[in-house]
């Protein structure tokens, strides 16, 4: 039996190609040397800094709220629109229904004068 002979040869890289390399591997045990003393530092901003504050508790009785104080309900405010011979459209808001009948009574008032 003819054993062959293994040819080894050994691969030479140019010099910038090994250059390249040796900072590669300086690199990675850099990093991983940065990650085995790595401290860990919990992030300022995820913290939350209770304020003191000195508690005010305003109590507001049923009896000191008066009805003039409470906006008026879509209901009222629908059956007042059609005591002024409003058409009102059903798709506006509160606040569009309560702009358009306070600029009619704004103009009858005007109108009075």
């Amino acid at each position: 039996m003819i054993k062959s002979a293994a040819i080894v040869k050994i691969k030479t890289l140019a010099p910038w190609k090994e250059v390249r390399l040796q900072k590669r591997k300086l690199k990675k045990a850099q990093a991983a040397e940065r990650k085995a003393t790595k401290q860990i530092r919990p992030s300022p901003i995820g913290k939350r800094i209770p304020i003191e504050t000195p508690e005010v508790i305003e109590e507001t009785s049923v009896e000191e709220t008066s009805v003039e104080d409470t906006p008026p309900t879509r209901e009222e405010m629908l059956q007042q629109a059609e005591l002024m011979g409003m058409k009102v459209d059903k798709r506006w808001s509160d606040a569009t229904l309560l702009k358009h009948i306070e600029e009619s009574a704004w103009a009858t008032q005007n109108d009075n004068l």
